[in-house]
């Protein structure tokens, strides 16, 4: 990891503007240096992850096969300055751009905003940064082109502010900052989250603490008073915040009335705590007592659900819920020392546990939208993560009517069988003599074996294997592997003599991590594009 030097700080570009003084230019530095921001980004302990089931002795692996296919796409370490590492506080996420912010334990002000490209999905980069010498970030939201912060800021510093909490605003545009940073003062001492309402945007404070409308001039429009605001929410046409002594509230977004209230245990002082809003339920997390789920209508209760695990020898204030993030249907629980949980909420009365996602370090906060999952760990870096989920109704006429696959993580075909499955799915291991189609999204985490006369096929998207784990997909003498669709493979790929690699159809992609063993006589077909070019 690379800190900030003299040298680099006359190479970057400097940007700061607040309300009504001047500011000085080195308190909000501007880095757009790709190459060497992106050195922070690590492919250690990517590829195939599985989810280790809650309820197992010793929290073991699913035995069962998981319908929830992932792969860990790179770790990321946390920004330093001068030698002091920041820790990650929050991500939003918007087409091929993911925002993170950031800010650092302790009385002193120090924070960061940075900006990661998530076009190429396997190759994230981060593309620009804003640090702040005199000010951190809480939360951030993106929308229609601006970057809003919810902010704590040193009114001794150089921003001219009249209080710590603040709502900055940025432009943004291809993953740069296009303008001057704007600053509006709100009472508390620091802003914790930030969401937008139509044409205002929603700020919550801490203590004192308000929930404050602010318009696009920078003008706090309406206002209520409450005590030790976490976070807030907007949706289904209801502004949602919660407090860390008051509960879950829902307002009418218009005049700030209240419509429901729902009461919740103190929350431990100045811990994180998030809500989020999907389908007209409102989700919260709850810090010992998991997540709860509630109607927005009129607050109430549809279902609990606990940490799965308490590791031994932890201590229990560090086994606590501190961030929900739901899309798709899929729950993901911040769970602090118990790691990432993932739930089913399609039906939020009967919501279903699917599991512990297989990570390194605790987990203070999860963002999971548009199929990737960020998670800020507690050494303050980040973990990338992207999911797939079933393909619904496929145009294939082969893939057609078929059954979806649920049984054991070790799939063995037989010489003799023949197997077709669809929809999406996570396995341990697969040994194919006979013939195997999958049509969907598979992902396989640590063998994979076309033995002699064997032939599997994959339509949709498929992942393989961790990346330098020796793990190998082999493909042997006469047999057949073809792929339709995005692979990528994180272990080796081994085609040995008279083995066949066919690529079906156009458009097809292929991305090899590991090592490509291509023996005499074995053969690659078909149209593909090869993005690490190890295919030849």
């Amino acid at each position: 990891m690379k800190r900030f030097s003299l040298g680099l700080l006359v190479s970057m570009l400097f940007l700061a503007s607040c309300q009504d003084t001047d500011s000085d230019p080195q308190a909000i530095l501007i880095n757009t240096d790709s190459e060497m921001l992106s050195e922070r980004i690590s492919l250690d302990g990517s590829g195939v992850i599985s989810l280790i089931n809650p309820d197992a002795a010793g929290g073991r692996i699913l035995e069962t096969s998981s319908e929830l296919p992932i792969v860990l796409i790179s770790q990321v370490d946390a920004p330093e300055f001068q030698g002091v590492k920041l820790r990650a506080t929050h991500v939003d996420i918007d087409g091929d751009y993911a925002y993170v912010g950031y800010n650092m334990e302790g009385p002193s002000y120090l924070g960061a905003v940075e900006i990661f490209d998530i076009s190429d999905a396997y190759n994230p980069k981060i593309v620009s940064q804003a640090l702040f010498t005199d000010a951190e970030v809480s939360s951030l939201e993106y929308s229609d082109g601006t970057l809003q912060l919810a902010m704590a800021v040193d009114i001794d510093g150089d921003f001219g502010v009249s209080s710590p909490a603040n709502l900055g605003r940025v432009s943004v545009s291809g993953g740069k900052f296009t303008s001057g940073f704007s600053f509006t003062s709100m009472d508390g001492f620091v802003a914790t989250d930030v969401t937008m309402v139509g044409n205002s945007t929603a700020v919550s404070t801490g203590n004192p603490g308000i929930l404050g409308l602010v318009d696009i001039a920078g003008n706090v429009s309406q206002q209520v008073e409450l005590e030790d605001l976490r976070s807030v929410a907007f949706g289904n046409d209801k502004l949602a915040v919660l407090s860390g002594i008051e509960g879950a509230i829902i307002y009418n977004p218009s005049n700030l009335s209240e419509l429901a209230k729902i009461s919740l245990g103190n929350s431990t002082p100045e811990s994180k705590r998030t809500i989020a809003i999907a389908d007209n339920n409102l989700y919260v997390s709850e810090g010992a007592a998991g997540a709860g789920i509630y109607n927005l209508n009129d607050g109430q209760l549809l279902s609990k659900l606990p940490i799965p695990i308490n590791p031994e020898g932890t201590d229990p204030g560090d086994v606590v819920t501190n961030a929900v993030s739901v899309d798709k249907s899929l729950l993901f629980m911040a769970n602090g020392a118990a790691g990432i949980s993932v739930a089913d909420v399609k039906n939020p009365s009967a919501a279903k546990s699917m599991g512990i996602l297989d990570l390194d370090g605790s987990s203070n906060f999860v963002r999971n939208e548009e199929n990737f999952v960020f998670v800020a760990t507690g050494a303050g870096g980040l973990q990338i993560l992207k999911y797939s989920i079933p393909v619904g109704n496929p145009t294939e006429a082969l893939c057609k009517d078929l059954p979806t696959y649920s049984g054991n993580s070790n799939l063995n075909v037989n010489s003799n069988e023949k197997m077709a499955f669809t929809g999406a799915v996570s396995l341990k291991n697969v040994n194919v003599g006979g013939e195997l189609l999958f049509c969907g999204s598979m992902a396989i985490e640590n063998s994979l074996n076309v033995n002699s006369n064997g032939v599997m096929q994959v339509v949709g998207s498929f992942a393989f294997g961790q990346y330098k784990k020796n793990t190998s997909l082999n493909v042997n003498s006469n047999s057949y592997l073809k792929l339709t669709g995005s692979t990528v493979i994180w272990g080796d790929l081994k085609l040995n003599s008279g083995a066949t690699l066919e690529f079906v159809g156009e458009g097809n992609t292929i991305h090899v991590y590991g090592d490509v063993t291509i023996n005499s006589g074995a053969k690659i077909i078909g149209n593909y594009t090869d993005s690490s070019g190890k295919l030849k």
